[in-house]
């Protein structure tokens, strides 16, 4: 998708029809519009969402004013006053505007809330004519999915939330998105209500039906109490994180505080060690189970193999093991009544009854085969069994010396949050004391987790019993049997769509992972370690002494952290878009369009957002104020901005302090704030080259 231009008609401060067209060279692909605080960016920006979703954002004000106050105003008793947005903008070849207008009955001073909005959506002819799309909000969610929109229409002093953990839902969706498997999930969801239906199918006579209700009725039973489980899990899980963001904010806390710093990087060391520990500890455990289910029963044999080899020498020295003669040699001679010397054998004889006598003693083809599988077997039991007990033993060390260094850790940290209570600022100590009541709170709702998780299994292995049982009774309608290998398929297809979903948005978070690293090494001024956490979190890491611990975030790496999710984001779209994705996603090159995206940075992360913002996507639009961009920004983008635009606020207020009222840009002069307008509102003006 790509941006050409924005119409506004009596949207809120902006009077009448005013047109911004956006640059789309890709060497200038940056459009830049100046306005003051409270001067209509912000509305700006929310035209876009509102124009094409019929949305505003949670910061916006009376959300039913969307006409113009002076249009209001002048208008007659009883007309009809209308606000539109119009967006022109081109996907894949074609080019299209999509156009909401809103109007609303003049009684009254006061505007009412207005009728019901309504959106077209046109697209041009290669001959310059239009013609209607049908079903217009279904079509604009296809080319970009509102799923989407938070990454590429941003407000920049709320960006910094996808560095929360409550974000990780939304960069599961922006990723299950990009790869089209929303339709995965929904199947994810659904077929347990199709194998539910399919079961209330089943028919059988007498007690077998009775029992296949019963059954039925414990399955639905068990089903209702999965999904109340699963909402518990996921509300706690919120929490969990809720609470995990405090923590991190009261750590970046402490280490701002005087006297604390030392002993919160201390922790930090401390927590990644205890981290690492805890790891190797699961492993090692994992490791050692794993080895005794192997070979745990070589710790019961140990006189056994001896025992076998004395009765097997016994049998040797007999000359019954291993048989000196072949069962069906020996049949082969008596068959033919001659011996291999040529004696003749015939019924009775002394030389045949003694051929007889050896048959008895001759060994079977399988007993030969085992005697030889057991005597290479028995001669290397004892071995096996030093290896592994041995191993058993080094296991065991590792095992004990990592419980060990576990709580020497925890004695570790408990002294540090002792040292930091104790300190004499009761800032540090009020603030300890409240991360450790949070840590708390968080330890039992991880309880709470766990058993929830536990009971979760339970019910899931006793779903299928269930359904074991179902197929044990022995159903003999050939309708039910059908029903029946149905319920299988719907299994089986859940199973392989859940695998599915999770390894090809583990791939795509892996990819993000890469370029997230790569592009914010790019314009970071530090060597902090960005990460897309298995959990779909956005991290920052530093080395203190050769450990990774938390780096502490100012608002500059937050805002180029989560500049970069975006760029990464882009990037894997346009993959999407070329046919990289497993399934139709949605893909493509997108716009980002950013409100306050310099915020209150300094003048080197200004400088360095400034050059990141170019390689973000192919066509950036920025809303920026004179004071947050500062000449720093104006000098960076000079060279890749294609248009530049003027919001002009009027107000009537004829006195108002420290206002700026011009703004220079290309060596021209602009008005920024108009003080004793004829007018409340804000005008577009471009700027000249």
């Amino acid at each position: 998708m790509k941006l050409i231009s924005v119409e506004l008609e009596n949207f809120r401060p902006y009077e009448g029809k005013q047109r911004i067209d956006f640059a789309s060279n890709s060497e200038r692909n940056v459009t830049v519009i100046y306005g003051t605080n409270g001067g209509g960016k912000t509305t700006l920006l929310n035209a876009f969402t509102w124009g094409l979703y019929g949305y505003l954002s949670d910061d916006v004000e009376n959300k039913d004013q969307l006409i113009n106050s002076t249009v209001w105003h002048s208008s007659n008793e009883g007309a009809q006053v209308h606000a539109s947005v119009a967006i022109e903008f081109e996907h894949e070849g074609s080019v299209y505007t999509a156009k909401r207008t809103v109007e609303a009955t003049k009684k009254g001073p006061i505007q009412p809330p207005p009728h019901r909005p309504q959106l077209t959506l046109l697209k041009r002819a290669d001959s310059g004519s239009t013609e209607p799309v049908h079903n217009a909000s279904g079509n604009i969610r296809r080319m970009l999915p509102e799923r989407l929109i938070r990454f590429f229409f941003v407000n920049g002093e709320r960006i910094e939330g996808l560095v929360k953990q409550e974000a990780y839902e939304q960069i599961q969706d922006a990723i299950k998105t990009l790869l089209g498997l929303e339709v995965v999930e929904r199947a994810v969801v659904h077929l347990p209500k199709v194998e539910q239906r399919l079961r209330k199918l089943l028919k059988a006579d007498g007690e077998i039906q009775d029992k296949i209700s019963q059954i039925t009725r414990e399955v639905d039973e068990i089903d209702r109490e999965i999904e109340e489980k699963k909402e518990l899990k996921d509300g706690l899980y919120r929490e969990i994180q809720l609470i995990g963001d405090e923590v991190k904010a009261l750590n970046l806390r402490l280490t701002q505080l005087s006297g604390a710093k030392e002993l919160q990087q201390q922790r930090y060391r401390l927590e990644h060690r205890q981290s690492v520990v805890k790891e190797t500890l699961v492993a090692e455990e994992s490791a050692r189970a794993e080895n005794l289910a192997k070979h745990g029963y070589l710790s019961f044999i140990s006189g056994l193999p001896d025992k076998i080899a004395d009765i097997c020498e016994h049998l040797r020295q007999r000359g019954e093991l291993p048989a000196p003669l072949k069962a069906t040699f020996i049949e082969d001679l008596i068959g033919e009544g001659t011996c291999i010397c040529g004696t003749h054998l015939p019924e009775g004889s002394s030389e045949r009854a003694r051929l007889e006598e050896w048959r008895s003693r001759a060994g079977l083809a399988e007993v030969e085969a085992a005697w030889n599988s057991l005597k290479g077997a028995i001669e290397t039991v004892a071995d096996q069994r030093e290896q592994f007990l041995g191993t058993l033993t080094r296991s065991d060390d590792k095992i004990a010396k990592l419980e060990e260094e576990s709580r020497q850790l925890i004695a570790s940290l408990s002294q540090v949050s002792s040292d930091l209570r104790g300190l004499p600022t009761e800032d540090v100590a009020e603030t300890e004391a409240r991360r450790e009541e949070l840590i708390r709170v968080q330890n039992d709702k991880n309880r709470a987790l766990g058993d929830i998780s536990g009971r979760l299994e339970v019910l899931a292995a006793s779903k299928i019993e269930k359904g074991e049982l179902i197929k044990k009774l022995g159903i003999k309608d050939e309708s039910s049997q059908r029903t029946l290998r149905r319920m299988d398929a719907v299994q089986e297809a859940k199973m392989a769509l859940g695998d599915m979903l999770a390894l090809l948005s583990n791939g795509v978070r892996n990819r993000l992972d890469g370029r997230i690293r790569e592009l914010f090494n790019r314009v970071s001024l530090k060597n902090d370690l960005p990460e897309l956490t298995p959990g779909f979190q956005l991290e920052l890491w530093t080395h203190i002494n050769g450990q990774r611990v938390p780096a502490t975030k100012s608002t500059g790496e937050n805002m180029l952290l989560s500049l970069a999710f975006v760029g990464a984001l882009a990037a894997e779209a346009k993959i999407a878009g070329s046919g990289g994705a497993f399934f139709e996603g949605v893909g493509g090159d997108f716009p980002v369009v950013m409100d306050a995206v310099f915020g209150n940075l300094d003048e080197d992360y200004r400088r360095a957002v400034a050059n990141f913002l170019p390689e973000l996507t192919p066509q950036v639009i920025v809303l920026t104020s004179k004071a947050q961009a500062g000449s720093v920004v104006e000098q960076e983008l000079r060279a890749r901005i294609g248009k530049q635009y003027v919001i002009s606020m009027h107000t009537t207020k004829a006195e108002v302090g420290g206002a700026t009222e011009e703004i220079i840009l290309n060596g021209n002069s602009y008005p920024y704030q108009v003080i004793g307008s004829d007018t409340n509102g804000a005008k577009l003006m471009e700027v000249k080259d």
